[in-house]
């Protein structure tokens, strides 16, 4: 049976979106999906759905924020999101194995594209990609577009043009802080008696 209502295609947005991140919270996929915009049209024939003006989408911990949201749902059931801003911004919570600690994933670009049929995320033009523990940036990926395949964890990122017309790449990785480890407990001065 085709589905053909608005907030069936509305609802697989954030479906589409979950995946930014291969470790997004499990949590999210069971929160409300809510799309907040100065307007929304809706192409039964098409399969078109477009929020513009100030649009938020939320899902759990996800939060999407751009000038214009388009959904479609393509003839075999699958959806592509493409959200527009100046920029268009994405931020999750990942899970994390250690307690209290708090893994964030923010994006930025002028597009950002959802293909739920590849299980691929592009961010075009200005793109760029932060991950932050506790609020400490841990990692940071810039260029003009950045691909993830989200089914191979493949990144693919195309630089930016500098002035000598060369494409740069620019990625910080913080070095990982070593875990806590008990001092050793020094030997006694003076030997044994």
């Amino acid at each position: 049976m085709k589905r053909s209502t608005w907030i069936s295609l509305a609802l697989a947005a954030p479906a589409l979106a979950l995946g930014v991140c291969a470790q997004a919270l499990e949590s999210d996929k069971q929160q409300p999906t809510t799309i907040d915009a100065n307007q929304m049209t809706y192409n039964e024939k098409s399969n078109v759905n477009v929020f513009t003006g100030n649009v938020l989408l939320t899902r759990g911990s996800l939060v999407i924020r751009g000038d214009k949201l388009t959904l479609t749902e393509r003839s075999d059931g699958t959806q592509f999101a493409t959200v527009e801003g100046k920029p268009a911004r994405f931020k999750q919570q990942r899970d994390s194995d250690k307690p209290n600690e708090v893994l964030l994933i923010n994006g930025t670009g002028n597009t950002i594209e959802f293909d739920g049929n590849k299980s691929i995320v592009t961010l075009t033009g200005a793109a760029s990609i932060q991950k932050s523990s506790n609020g400490q940036l841990t990692e940071s990926i810039s260029g003009t577009r950045i691909t993830y395949e989200q089914n191979t964890e493949f990144l693919n990122v195309v630089g930016s043009p500098n002035s000598s017309g060369s494409s740069r790449v620019q990625a910080v990785i913080k070095p990982k802080t070593p875990a806590s480890e008990p001092s050793p407990v020094p030997a006694p001065k003076g030997g044994s008696k």
